[in-house]
Order: C-alpha cells, then structure tokens, then sequence
C-alpha cells in the first residue's frame, strides 16, 4: 500500500484541526485545502520496526533548526541506535526521577 493512501485522511483533516485549534491568523493557513507533503529524498527510512518515536522526534528536531549537519538524510542505523539510548535517558530523567524522588 502507499504512504499517499494512509496520508490523505489526516491531510484532509489537518487544516480544520488548525482552524479550530491554533491562532491561525499568524500563520501561513491556507484555508481548508488539504495541506500537502512530501518525501526527502534519500532519507532513513526505519526498516528495522519497533519504535520509530525517537527517530520522528530526532526528525522533526532538526527540521526545526534547518537540518543541520549531521543531515537527517546522512542518519545511519548506529546513529539511530545511540538516538533512541539518549531519548530512553531523557525520559528516565525527567519523568521516571522525579516521579521516584518527588522532585520536579
């Protein structure tokens, strides 16, 4: 099956979640026209399963700031292994710690 098919729901979708939900008058709205996408070329693809989590939130990371260098399209599977050990310590840090010690 393609992306496209499972993409076009939320597609539809997103610009009336956006008219309702955000200040979209200092946006770049667009009314309700399905917003569209794309993808990267050459870019990691997770072929291994599991959690892709850490990887989206790695992605969308350094989407944000420009796609710095290492690029997300130069991402490798060690790379992406020592992503996910880091967002498992982030995690561990700020929720499982605080919860044990009751600090925040």
């Amino acid at each position: 099956m393609s992306v496209g098919r499972f993409m076009a729901p939320d597609l539809k979708s997103l610009p009336y979640f956006v008219k309702k939900a955000a200040n979209y008058h200092l946006a770049q709205f667009c009314g309700l026209e399905p917003f569209q996408w794309h993808r990267i070329q050459d870019l990691y693809i997770n072929e291994r399963g599991g959690d892709s989590g850490p990887v989206t939130a790695k992605f969308l990371e350094m989407h944000v700031h420009g796609d710095p260098e290492p690029n997300m399209s130069s991402i490798t599977y060690r790379e992406v292994d020592e992503i996910r050990k880091q967002y498992a310590l982030n995690i561990y840090k700020t929720i499982v710690m605080p919860a044990y010690y009751g600090r925040a």
